[in-house]
């Protein structure tokens, strides 16, 4: 049915709960996948006291957790025989929805994989949703894995 399963990651629980279903498709369909992880641009928060901000190195903190994912995703490929690759891109000025929307047509995947962060609220509207945005924008079949807990935490 899918043979080019893409899955969008971000080293969130609920990101490790969308690359598993992943891994499971792409093992059933005997499917080739690709695990995206997408780096926002930080803004440059300029300014002496408490509430400075070092934008460089939250980037690079943001680098890290994605590179850290996609370093997880590639062994788990390994792992169960799975013909797979990953990528991390920068956003740039793009939001993360429209940066996996472009991969996912440049790549030619026939189904995206992506948890859900489950907001509500203010907290929604602020931040907005990536698989909402995503899911309104794809052509291709989107499989959303729903967030579960209560605390959304970093997989170490």
């Amino acid at each position: 049915m899918f043979t080019r399963v893409m899955v969008g990651i971000d080293g969130s629980l609920t990101a490790v709960a969308a690359l598993t279903e992943a891994i499971q498709l792409a093992t059933a369909e005997k499917a080739a996948i690709r695990a995206v992880s997408v780096v926002e641009r930080v803004p440059d928060i300029v300014g002496p006291g408490p509430g400075f901000v070092d934008s460089s190195a939250l980037a690079q903190s943001l680098r890290d957790i994605a590179q850290a994912a996609l370093e997880r995703a590639h062994n788990l490929f390994i792992l169960t025989g799975l013909v797979g690759e990953t990528a991390l891109v920068n956003a740039g000025e793009s939001d993360v929805a429209s940066v996996l929307l472009r991969e996912s047509q440049t790549w030619g995947a026939e189904l995206m994989v992506l948890g859900t962060h489950a907001r509500h609220g203010i907290e929604r509207v602020l931040l907005g949703s990536t698989a909402e945005s995503f899911l309104r924008m794809s052509t291709i079949p989107v499989l959303l894995i729903p967030h579960h807990t209560h605390n959304e935490d970093r997989v170490p």
